[in-house]
């Protein structure tokens, strides 16, 4: 089984699972509006919506903005109603009341939900401008009122750098006023530079930690994969044994102890700091290469990649936070561990542990055998 943050995320070879789907509304693209389709008359109306009311219908006006958001996302009213929380009727009285506050016809009306008219294109583009600035309103006030600001290094091993992007990325949302570093290093150099103080949280193997003053956080498993390029028809699998009497690209520090270990028998292999590197020697067709699955998505380019599902021992590894003692209870930390647990992350993981799935053999092509 692959997990995220607690999610079961994928079997290793099953279709795609979904994603737990949260009450929010999910940002949307952005509609292309043509400047003669943005009239000062159609703006006046959507300005005017707002003039002399209370807070409270204020609110009410925002709410139906989210109403109309999730219809046209849904498509559906019944669907749209379910994705707010709220009943079929009560939507379309929201929808309907914003017609009233606005003076103008937004959606299509039928028996079905037809689509939004060219005024209510106007209105969903104002009302998702409006929905991502409040969004960004409450991150900054967060931010603000939790004081979370300064400096924040978080150390990477280039096997687990794909999913640092991820990370940073939704901590930024969160805590924008975050000076954020992101440093790669050895599994050692990292652990030393959390003893150190030198790193806030370091994202590795957990199985290859042996310092019983740090703590530790499960972020996901994941296996391990060899990458090869050829049109030749290859098994689905490949042992250790055979891993090793082929010609290897290494990428330094990108797979658990264990792992490195079976690989001590390879002779002439070529070990590299640079993803560039591997992948022009996979590339080839002359090499191949071992790496975990979340860094599939670093060589799909090859053409006629394949990846093969390693077994044996240090086939699996886990992935995860590691912090010193009681560190992952300081702000940052705790945010960023409350943010593993979101769609925002969690969606985003998912897609990436799932890249190889595209690169693997068809199952008729499993006959065992040695790939040359």
């Amino acid at each position: 089984m692959c997990t995220v943050a607690g999610f079961v995320v994928a079997e290793l070879y099953s279709p795609e699972v979904q994603v737990p789907r949260f009450p929010a509304f999910p940002s949307i693209a952005k509609r292309e509006i043509t400047e003669n389709t943005c009239t000062q008359n159609e703006s006046y109306r959507c300005r005017k919506a707002f003039r002399g009311k209370s807070p409270q219908e204020a609110y009410v006006i925002v709410r139906n903005f989210e109403y109309l958001i999730a219809l046209n996302r849904e498509g559906h009213f019944g669907k749209a109603a379910k994705s707010c929380n709220v009943s079929q009727p009560t939507l379309s009285a929201g929808i309907r009341q914003l017609e009233k506050d606005l003076d103008a016809e937004i959606v299509r009306h039928g028996q079905r939900y037809d689509g939004l008219t060219k005024e209510g294109m106007l209105v969903l583009a104002w009302a998702q401008q409006m929905h991502d600035d409040c969004k960004g309103l409450k991150r900054d006030l967060s931010a603000l009122q939790h004081d979370i600001e300064g400096q924040f290094r978080l150390g990477v091993l280039p096997g687990t750098s794909a999913v640092a992007p991820i990370l940073s990325v939704a901590l930024a949302e969160k805590m924008p006023l975050l000076e954020q570093s992101i440093i790669t290093g050895s599994a050692p150099s990292l652990f030393s530079g959390l003893s150190d103080g030198e790193l806030d949280i370091a994202l590795g193997y957990l199985d290859d930690l042996h310092d019983k003053s740090l703590d530790t956080h499960l972020l996901y498993r994941e296996r391990i994969f060899l990458f090869q390029a050829s049109r030749q028809t290859r098994p689905r699998s490949i042992k250790w044994d055979h891993v090793v009497k082929l010609r290897l690209c290494l990428l330094n520090s990108s797979i658990p102890e264990i792992a490195q270990a079976q690989l001590s028998l390879c002779a002439g292999a070529i070990y590299t700091d640079s993803v560039d590197v591997l992948a022009a020697h996979v590339a080839s067709g002359r090499y191949s290469t071992v790496l975990p699955q979340s860094l599939a998505a670093r060589l799909k380019q090859i053409p006629h990649l394949r990846a093969l599902a390693i077994t044996g021992p240090g086939s699996q590894a886990s992935v995860g936070f590691v912090a010193a003692k009681h560190r992952l209870k300081s702000d940052p930390l705790t945010a960023l561990l409350e943010l593993v647990h979101s769609p925002e992350v969690v969606a985003p993981i998912q897609a990436l542990l799932g890249v190889h799935r595209s690169l693997r053999p068809k199952a008729a092509q499993d006959k065992g055998g040695t790939p040359s």
